[in-house]
């Protein structure tokens, strides 16, 4: 049976489409400097904006963070990421433990909002602080029905300026899909 489970599991992933990312556009705002890749494809949207260390230290220095925890999560690589079911007439799964930072050194997952949660309670960080960080934070799994879409940050954890790809599926009511955004570059930490 153990082998017949095995079997059956690397069937499936060979039935997947493989890793997509013909569709991937990269942008910079002219005026903030601040990049952008927004990939469209298989009826789903992903846009990644960077966050800037400076700008994600002042939010959370705003909301009652220690400098400490503040610059420990504006120093993780995090982006303004939004997801949507553009065009999928049913609705879609996803849960970000299942996507994956490549980078030359391997492949792992994102830094989640529950790791960062165990953080802060060894940090000190205030119950409203953590409150306010949980709801800044992507949701880690959701559904979305036609149109449906949110926005959060999300957590890579890898040093400012560092490049990686990213590797994210969804589940339809035709299985699992995947997709690829190449070349993603972390903001720097640019001190002012």
């Amino acid at each position: 049976m153990r082998s017949l489970r095995y079997g059956l599991a690397s069937l499936a992933f060979l039935a997947c489409p493989a890793w997509s990312g013909a569709q991937t556009q990269h942008m910079r705002n002219p005026e903030t400097g601040v990049h952008s890749w927004e990939f469209k494809g298989q009826g789903v949207r992903l846009k990644l904006t960077q966050i800037t260390p400076g700008m994600a230290r002042g939010f959370y220095l705003a909301r009652g963070f220690t400098e400490a925890a503040a610059n420990a999560y504006a120093r993780g690589c995090i982006f303004q990421t939004e997801f949507q079911n553009e065009s999928l007439p049913a609705a879609i799964r996803f849960a970000l433990a299942d996507w994956r930072v490549v980078t030359p050194r391997g492949e792992r997952p994102l830094t989640l909002e529950p790791d960062w949660q165990r953080q802060w309670a060894k940090l000190g960080v205030s119950a409203a602080a953590r409150s306010a960080f949980r709801w800044a934070q992507y949701p880690a799994e959701h559904s979305y029905e036609r149109g449906d879409w949110n926005m959060g940050m999300t957590s890579y954890g890898l040093p400012p300026g560092s490049r990686f790809d990213l590797r994210f599926t969804w589940t339809g009511e035709d299985g699992v899909h995947r997709a690829l955004v190449r070349d993603l570059r972390c903001a720097d930490d640019v001190k002012q």
